[in-house]
């Protein structure tokens, strides 16, 4: 039997409709899930997803929320969007958040003000900068394991400066080796055996079988460095202060990459934000914990209302 993961984000692909918009000459993809609940209905969720994923990473979310248009673009230089030809910093996908609401506003397809901003991991610290910076003003906003403290000072520190090691040698190697190892089968293999804690052998299977297809969806080397040192730049701590919307946070009571004591150091920085932990789970929540995320994100949306 397939797992109740794997079944929600097949359920969502059915449902999800491809589009494009330029941006300065430059592609986004994206995908429109429409409500299942309503052909007309009246909340839309904005999810931005994380480092060196695509749209398919949220899908099981997606598969989950039942009264609610979502929207999922793929980065930029990640999945079927264009890369920037200049560096892929977080303000600068900041600011490529705030292009893409105003456009999918201009179009008619969402009114900017009054939709849910979620970011999921490195996109949480992407959606907190733009909010931050006043490049998106959302009506409320949902992070999803967020990034909250630097990462070089997280429960697995010496493990992000192995890794900042290995994005080093991507980039300076010569191009063929470089690709080799920055898209190497073996290093995707153990990253997704070192942050998936389920026992569900299935749920595990599937996991691995996710990161295999998309981890490795990104348009260059440069993109895939670049993008890295973005997400050991900044971190959500750093812009909660200037967020007032309401906000929620969804940890995971064994993340690997911010630990509950900071998540909740983060949260006391926020003007109006609420914390939910989800116990055994770690920086996989979208993958281990769907319904529950969709639960809780349903219910923030109606008491904001």
């Amino acid at each position: 039997m397939t797992n109740p993961s794997a079944l929600l984000a097949s359920r969502a692909k059915e449902r999800g409709v491809a589009k494009n918009v330029d941006l300065g000459e430059k592609r986004t993809a994206y995908w429109f899930y429409q409500s299942e609940n309503s052909s007309d209905a009246s909340q839309t969720v904005v999810m931005i997803h994380g480092y060196r994923g695509n749209h398919h990473g949220l899908e099981a979310i997606v598969g989950a929320l039942a009264s609610a248009n979502v929207i999922v673009p793929d980065l930029p230089g990640f999945g079927d969007s264009e890369p920037f030809d200049q560096n892929h910093s977080i303000e600068r996908y900041a600011r490529w958040v705030g292009e893409f609401l105003t456009a999918l506003g201009d179009s008619g397809e969402i009114n900017p003000a009054k939709i849910t901003l979620l970011g999921h991991s490195f996109g949480t610290i992407v959606v907190a900068a733009a909010v931050a910076e006043q490049l998106a003003q959302p009506a409320r906003v949902v992070l999803i394991n967020p990034v909250s403290a630097p990462a070089l000072s997280g429960p697995r520190a010496l493990m992000t400066k192995l890794t900042a090691g290995y994005y080093w040698a991507g980039g300076a190697l010569p191009n063929a080796l470089g690709n080799a190892l920055l898209g190497s089968p073996l290093i995707v293999r153990g990253m997704s055996i070192l942050l998936a804690k389920t026992n569900d052998k299935k749920l595990r299977r599937w996991i691995h079988r996710e990161h295999d297809l998309n981890f490795s969806n990104f348009a260059s080397r440069r993109v895939a460095h670049e993008g890295f040192l973005a997400s050991i730049s900044a971190n959500v701590g750093q812009f909660a202060s200037r967020i007032a919307q309401p906000t929620l946070m969804i940890i995971g009571e064994r993340d690997d990459i911010t630990s509950v004591a900071d998540q909740h150091l983060a949260q006391a920085k926020f003007a109006n934000a609420t914390l939910e932990q989800i116990d055994g789970v770690g920086h996989l929540i979208h993958y281990e914990a769907p319904v529950l995320a969709a639960r809780l994100i349903e219910n923030f949306i109606e008491a904001a209302k």
